[in-house]
């Protein structure tokens, strides 16, 4: 998976700085040319994208790398940085549209020329936009790549973006309200700003050790352990994510006149059922107890209502210390 991994992610990386770089070229100079604020503000964020696209290449490359001495759990993690800093690229951008659209709001300087242009490359933004999206976004989903999705969601608000300048330009051009081209150009930077705010916030779990409240992993897991015998009250489950693989702990209890031999064979059972429901299950790290063992231990996911011990598995404990 790796080899195709690194493959698809370039090809995605360089179609995606070639596209924004294309449009922002375009988006900038008419910005320029006609005095649209709204354009300029557009152009402007496709220029960021260019910047976030090498961001996702690099970071791509990086995670794909093996694990190694100072890195043994592997690289992937580079993805949940570099999304962390296209969230913080994609928000200075915003915030330099913002203070320039309200200094032009305020000084009355907004006049627009030439509405046509300006719709045209609204319009030609929109759709391509749209297939970058779309684009990205399938290959976000099919390595699993927190960064390329975070790109694929912020061409997603690229689109909102050119339509809302398409708007604006064709109610500028029917009531010559001029004002209303750089009223578009503040909205755009507020939109930019509440998606750099979403993709910071949203890389936060992968590099918490947490888990996405509609991540089912955990189900999965107990799913999974119903169908392997002799394992009894799978707990303390606990599971990290590093870019698109999971790392699985968890302890399992079994019976205590088992041989060591047959123990670890029991626990080598989990983890190739855990990872035939779940591909992208990186490692499982399998902690064996006898049955009926009680301990403090530290926090973990357990499934007591689905694995509690019944009177037999308790009658069977007592039979084994006897």
């Amino acid at each position: 998976m790796t080899g195709n991994r690194a493959t698809l992610s370039r090809r995605g990386s360089i179609i995606g700085v070639a596209g924004n770089a294309i449009l922002a070229l375009m988006k900038v100079f008419t910005g320029f040319f006609t005095g649209s604020m709204a354009i300029l503000a557009d152009g402007a964020d496709s220029t960021t994208d260019i910047l976030t696209s090498v961001i996702t290449w690099i970071s791509t490359s990086v995670s794909n790398k093996p694990p190694d001495a100072q890195h043994p759990y592997g690289h992937e993690r580079a993805d949940a940085v570099a999304s962390k800093i296209v969230s913080m690229v994609i928000f200075f951008a915003g915030a330099q549209l913002a203070m320039s659209s309200v200094q032009k709001l305020f000084t009355g300087t907004s006049s627009v020329r030439n509405l046509t242009l300006v719709i045209t490359v609204a319009s030609i933004s929109a759709i391509s936009k749209y297939l970058l999206y779309r684009y990205k976004l399938s290959i976000g989903k099919k390595i699993d790549s927190s960064v390329f999705i975070a790109d694929a969601m912020n061409m997603k608000l690229d689109i909102l973006i050119s339509l809302s300048v398409l708007g604006g330009s064709v109610f500028v051009g029917i009531t010559g309200l001029q004002i209303v081209d750089t009223i578009v150009g503040l909205a755009v930077s507020a939109l930019v700003i509440k998606t750099s705010i979403e993709i910071f916030w949203e890389t936060n779990y992968e590099l918490m050790d947490g888990m996405k409240p509609d991540d089912n992993i955990y189900k999965i897991i107990f799913d999974a352990l119903k169908r392997v015998p002799d394992v009894y009250n799978p707990h303390k489950v606990r599971v990290r994510k590093m870019g698109y693989k999971y790392l699985v702990d968890l302890d399992i209890e079994v019976n205590p006149l088992l041989s060591v031999r047959k123990a670890h064979f029991l626990a080598k059972q989990v983890e190739a059922a855990i990872k035939k429901d779940k591909e992208n299950v990186y490692d499982v790290h399998v902690h064996v107890e006898p049955s009926g063992n009680v301990e403090d231990e530290n926090f973990g996911i357990d499934s007591s209502n689905e694995f509690s011990h019944n009177d037999d598995q308790g009658q069977e404990i007592d039979r084994y210390s006897s």
